[in-house]
């Protein structure tokens, strides 16, 4: 055995051993012997509970020193005035214990007071570990002092973490400049800090049974070391062996629920504006070729000219999926129905469940406890339906007669929200296009990972958007996540609303959500290669354009414009959503100040002014096609001028196509303005597979989507799994 794995074991003893002393918290002296055992650098120290032994031991460490009361009822040493610093002589070291050891010793448990050596400044750091209750065992990073206090510096990872994955924490940070090298000062050897990072994120794996969290704060940075100066450990009250989730996505019966044959309408209705009538329109009424069973238990005889049934026993042929629109108590009598005639698939659109309180979550529970029993799966309750594109299946509450059927594409769309996934169902019957479209409500059995999982398999579907306020099994999902971008090489693009301790407390009223600190999932999204846009704009942005557009090799734009304004507000947003101005190549510059005008602003980004033709934009744009420096190609319209009455000007929606079409390079078209001028080029031109954006904003997040999506598919080597080797630790595995 080798002595790192020897004091490993020794530190999970200590813990073990601390936990049954009924102690909560870890203090800094434990804590420190436990970062010593993970290799991790502490300044050299010693716990002293007397006066003659703070005078005797001090000179053993070396001066200067600093003073600090350890208990695990002091949280804040400085708030008691608990840390005295620049201790020079034996005197000083016995003075400053007296001190503290009278005065706090009648309020507090002390346990003594450290000596500890004196490191010089540097840079601060805080590390901290906790079990996240969605995600698990995360990291967390951050500049110290007013940095964390007051600017909130920090950036997350899930547990484990690769070099890249630290590396990129690092990068998170708004002051990374600091360790970078500012005014004159070394910069930190990043490879040392990432190497710490993972170092103490095996801690982190290897510890999780033990601990809420740990707290490593500061963490004292030089160019080529570190201290740890101080550390505290809170302990569970037990441990907590599967604190690292190991639910794998549930794909039985799933796929029934895209291809079912039949479906019983339970509450369907003949009455107008109710939603068992506005479903049954829709199956009824699209082209859905499976059988139809409506349930009402008023006893009709037929509903809709289709034969009626008062209950879900009556019906003697096969049934697929059982639609439920009724009140949430009736789903348990349902359920046993359905074991008794074999069906497998249920999905509820009624509410009551966990949004409701502890009554419904109550009453939701039995609803899963007992599905699971008779091995039925459930989508919701508390959604809208879903929809398949491939074989017309259309059973979303969305009012039949107003709205307009999407159009076929390779764009899968999974909602919490049953509003985000009506409104996609009408985005995509405009331009988008849509292969599935799933809205999951409360998630108590059939969840996002089962869903991503599915669709990864599906060669309808190209990529996946998703809409959530909070995941069910984090950890679940983001693994999920992880196979389907690195395995399936299908990109997903989520928008997390849910981000604020207002919005938190409306969410769970609306559908029970539970959610980590945005920070937290924010963090985890981008280690999990996941695409992560903040409004539903830029959500549908970012997939017409990775729906329509040729992969770019990297980050580089160029931009082309007949309206200076809208690039110059784009140029605000580039350098933030991680893109860059691609610098042209100088035969690219020539080309375009030996062709167009002077009064033309002949390089990148290229203002052509509103007077330019549909000929003036595609030399610019053919030029940087072919420029070696471009990636992404951005060209912006502003539609009355390029497209007023003028005979040079028609050929443009030709002209963009037909570039759009060699698949070279992405091209994003951007137009402001929703008149019907504009909303009948914008069409036009999408018609024709070139995406176009009518904000600024969303203009330069698709091309951001675009330029992540191609690094992400890329970085093959961020794929991580969990390999559980024993119930107190795990190791990560590099794929």
């Amino acid at each position: 055995m080798s002595s790192n794995t020897g004091n490993k074991k020794i530190a999970r003893r200590t813990i073990e051993e601390i936990i049954a002393s009924a102690d909560k918290v870890l203090t800094e002296e434990s804590a420190k012997e436990i970062l010593i055992k993970y290799g991790i650098r502490v300044p050299e120290f010693i716990l002293v509970t007397n006066e003659n032994d703070a005078s005797t031991r001090a000179s053993e460490i070396g001066f200067p020193l600093v003073a600090k009361a350890i208990s695990p009822e002091i949280f804040h040493k400085t708030d008691v005035k608990g840390v005295k610093l620049g201790l020079n002589s034996e005197l000083e070291a016995k003075a400053a214990f007296n001190n503290m050891y009278d005065r706090l010793l009648e309020k507090y448990n002390l346990k003594g007071v450290i000596l500890e050596q004196m490191v010089p400044p540097g840079i601060e750091l805080i590390v901290g570990l906790q079990n996240d209750r969605q995600f698990g065992p995360i990291i967390m990073v951050g500049l110290g002092g007013i940095y964390t206090e007051i600017l909130k510096d920090v950036s997350f990872r899930v547990l484990p973490i690769t070099q890249v994955d630290a590396i990129e924490m690092i990068e998170d940070l708004k002051g990374k400049q600091l360790l970078k090298g500012y005014r004159g000062s070394e910069p930190i050897d990043i490879q040392m800090l990432s190497n710490l990072l993972v170092n103490i994120g095996q801690l982190g794996i290897e510890l999780a049974p033990y601990y809420e969290s740990v707290d490593l704060n500061p963490i004292i940075v030089y160019a080529h070391g570190y201290f740890a100066v101080d550390a505290k450990i809170i302990l569970k009250s037990n441990p907590k062996y599967d604190a690292f989730s190991t639910a794998q996505p549930d794909l039985s019966y799933i796929d029934l629920f895209f291809n079912a044959k039949s479906i019983a309408l339970i509450g369907a209705s003949s009455e107008v504006g109710r939603v068992g009538n506005s479903i049954l329109q829709s199956l009824v009424n699209s082209y859905y070729r499976g059988k139809v069973f409506p349930v009402n238990a008023e006893g009709y005889s037929d509903i809709m000219g289709i034969k009626a049934y008062k209950s879900l026993e009556e019906i003697t042929e096969p049934i697929d999926v059982v639609l439920v629109t009724v009140d949430l108590r009736f789903v348990p009598g349902l359920l046993k129905i359905c074991g008794r005639k074999n069906i497998h698939n249920m999905i509820i659109l009624s509410g009551g469940g966990k949004e409701l309180g502890r009554e419904g979550a109550d009453l939701e529970q039995k609803v899963l406890e007992l599905a699971r029993k008779l091995k039925v799966r459930i989508i919701g309750p508390n959604c809208v339906g879903m929809f398949n594109n491939e074989n017309d299946l259309n059973c979303v509450f969305q009012g039949y007669r107003k709205t307009v059927r999407p159009k076929k594409g390779h764009i899968s769309f999974i909602s919490q929200s049953g509003t985000m996934a009506a409104a996609f169902m009408e985005t995509a019957s405009h331009s988008l296009g849509i292969s599935k479209m799933i809205s999951y409500g409360n998630r108590s059995d059939v969840d996002e990972a089962d869903f991503i999982s599915y669709l990864s398999d599906d060669p309808q579907t190209h990529a996946i958007g998703i809409y959530f306020e909070g995941v069910g099994n984090g950890r679940k999902f983001i693994n999920a996540a992880k196979k389907v971008i690195n395995e399936r090489r299908k990109p997903i693009v989520v928008f997390k609303n849910n981000r604020t301790p207002k919005a938190a407390i409306q969410s769970a009223l609306h559908n029970g959500s539970l959610v980590s600190s945005y920070d937290i999932i924010k963090g985890v999204l981008y280690q999990a290669g996941i695409i992560s846009v903040d409004s539903y704009e830029e959500l549908v942005a970012s997939l017409r354009a990775i729906s329509c557009c040729a992969m770019p090799k990297g980050n580089r734009v160029a931009l082309v414009t007949n309206g200076g304004a809208a690039v110059v507000a784009a140029l605000d947003h580039i350098e933030r959503l991680g893109l860059q101005i691609a610098e042209i190549s100088e035969e690219t510059k020539n080309a375009l100040r030996e062709h167009y005008p002077p009064t033309y602003v002949s390089r990148n980004p290229c203002d052509l002014t509103c007077v330019a033709t549909s000929e003036d934009y595609k030399f610019a744009i053919e030029k940087f096609m072919e420029d070696p420096n471009v990636d992404i190609i951005m060209s912006w319209f502003v539609p009355w001028f390029v497209f007023e009455d003028n005979p040079l000007n028609e050929k443009i929606v030709d002209v963009l196509a037909s570039l759009q079409n060699q698949n070279k390079k992405p091209l994003l078209v951007g137009a402001m303005g929703g008149g019907p001028f504009i909303q009948k080029i914008s069409s036009q031109i999408e018609d024709r597979n070139v995406p176009v954006c009518q904000s600024i904003t969303t203009w330069v997040t698709a091309a951001a989507a675009l330029a992540k999506c191609s690094k992400v598919m890329e970085q093959k080597d961020k794929y991580i799994d969990i390999i559980f080797k024993d119930n107190l630790g795990a190791s990560p595995i590099v794929k």
